[in-house]
């Protein structure tokens, strides 16, 4: 009978001795696992959007005593523009305002401190803006065709059909062509009646122009 209880008082030993052991691994599984950990955030990691969020928001899976969140653009500038912030009416939730470093990836750099144990806990994410569509541009206005001024009338050149007039001995002025072109040349400057008698007489040109102005100065 002795035998019997001092047996069943060794095995109450040792079951306790199993169950102490059973209660420390579980609390170290505990404490090992006590951690703020990313639970959630607007944007979602890998998630695209498709303009820049004015603010990042992290959710955790424990209660923060401290946060810290850092976010860098596609061309690798700091595009936080300030501190992250913790939520008190939920101190799960911390915040960070952001500033805009155009379409690409964007990566969030977060450390935090659990409010829990006090555990420190690190990590990353990326999210990516896909940004708009430029808009059209309008073609510039054309501005309308400036009226065409009125052309000057066309004069018709005389057509030389190289018919020689009798009686001119200046070759400058034999044909009727040649005398019209003089008498343009010198309109209003000359007494023309003045100008055609002198040639018929076949005096040279300088001649003919010569007592052709005289004439229309006597007038």
């Amino acid at each position: 009978m002795m035998k019997s209880n001092t047996s069943m008082a060794h095995g109450l030993r040792l079951a306790s001795a199993a169950g102490m052991t059973v209660l420390l691994a579980l609390s170290s599984a505990s404490i090992a696992f006590a951690h703020a950990n990313y639970a959630s955030s607007t944007p979602v990691l890998n998630a695209t959007v498709s303009a820049m969020p004015a603010t990042l928001a992290v959710t955790f899976s424990e209660e923060l005593s401290s946060i810290q969140i850092n976010v860098t653009g596609p061309h690798g500038s700091e595009v936080t523009t300030g501190k992250a912030i913790i939520d008190l009416a939920h101190r799960t939730n911390a915040s960070v305002s952001l500033t805009d470093d155009g379409p690409g990836v964007y990566t969030a750099i977060w450390h935090n401190v659990s409010s829990d144990d006090g555990d420190p806990n690190d990590g990353s994410f990326v999210f990516t803006v896909a940004g708009t569509a430029p808009a059209a541009v309008a073609p510039a206005a054309q501005p309308a065709p400036a009226a065409a001024a009125p052309s000057a009338p066309v004069l018709v050149a005389c057509i030389e059909n190289g018919q020689v007039t009798p009686g001119m001995s200046d070759v400058r002025v034999n044909t009727y062509c040649k005398r019209q072109a003089i008498r343009d040349k010198y309109k209003g400057q000359i007494d023309e009646n003045t100008f055609n008698f002198e040639l018929s007489e076949g005096v040279g040109l300088e001649t003919a122009l010569a007592k052709a102005m005289e004439a229309l100065k006597g007038h």
